[in-house]
């Protein structure tokens, strides 16, 4: 599974993904379209964005992994900080290599809009390790019905992060976003109080 590693003085543990089964192609094919650490950051950015809040969304970000999932829905999703940083292993191996990425956890908010902030810990930041690996790139053909009919290899790799995405997330400024328009949508006052409580909270994060 994805791996947890320290950064600075502390760590917060992040809900990792399983690792999938891959097979990967000779080393000889080129590794073409997204770098290593582009992969990680669209991922991340698509997170900034609130897209993995929805359906849509988390369906795309799926497609850089290797082990797609289901949308899971927004019973919980993690918050973390607006600030967020990759790097990458400089001894990275042709087939697979690892990329960092170092946040603040800020809490988990649920489908009632409940806030609860991170678990208090000596640890303060912490770091996720994604291990991609190139796979083959193939072109599809899909029959009049929509199935598919033809799958062929085009001699390229692309880069993908070995599992699944985990838990959906999204960052501080996201989250205030994301509550907000979910107050506004709902007549159930316990939730408005809720999202009202929610908000007073992260407005305080950064």
């Amino acid at each position: 599974m994805k791996r947890i590693v320290n950064l600075g003085v502390t760590l917060i543990l992040f809900v990792a993904a399983l690792y999938g089964q891959v097979t990967l192609p000779t080393a000889s094919e080129p590794v073409k379209g997204k770098s290593r650490t582009e992969v990680v950051d669209e991922v991340w950015r698509m997170a900034t964005r609130g897209e993995f809040l929805t359906p849509e969304g988390w369906s795309k970000a799926c497609g850089f992994f290797t082990n797609p999932t289901p949308f899971p829905g927004n019973k919980v999703f993690l918050v973390v900080s607006n600030d967020w940083g990759a790097s990458y292993d400089d001894k990275s191996k042709d087939d697979s290599t690892d990329v960092e990425v170092g946040y603040f956890d800020r809490g988990t908010i649920d489908s009632a809009l409940r806030y609860t902030p991170p678990l208090k810990t000596e640890f303060v930041k912490t770091g996720i390790l994604y291990h991609l690996v190139a796979v083959p790139a193939y072109s599809m053909m899909y029959g009049p019905d929509g199935k598919l009919v033809e799958k062929k290899p085009i001699g390229s790799r692309f880069w993908q992060i070995q599992g699944s995405p985990g838990p959906p997330w999204t960052t501080v400024n996201t989250a205030i976003r994301y509550v907000l328009e979910m107050r506004e949508q709902t007549t159930n006052p316990a939730i408005k109080q809720n999202a009202d409580q929610t908000l007073a909270e992260l407005l305080r994060l950064h």
